[in-house]
């Protein structure tokens, strides 16, 4: 843990909940060794936020061209 500490200006402790709110969200995955715990991403934890911006990335161009078509035919 002193390795990932000594980079930031958080207590161990901010450092470690951290940790464990990303290991819940399945965005890092841990590997212990005797007393040694070691941490590495985990990419497959963003598959949720890469489907959600595709859906909106194909959702989103049509929705827009109607808004401007509506904003064009309000003006005066």
């Amino acid at each position: 843990m002193s390795e990932i500490t000594s980079g930031f200006r958080v207590s161990q402790p901010a450092i470690s909940q951290h940790l464990t709110a990303l290991k819940r969200a399945g965005l890092v995955c841990e590997r212990r060794d005797g007393r040694h715990i070691y941490y590495r991403s985990d990419p497959n934890g963003l598959a949720p936020l890469v489907d959600w911006v595709q859906r909106h990335r194909e959702l989103w161009p049509a929705r827009i061209e109607k808004l401007k078509r509506v904003l064009k035919d309000m003006k005066p």
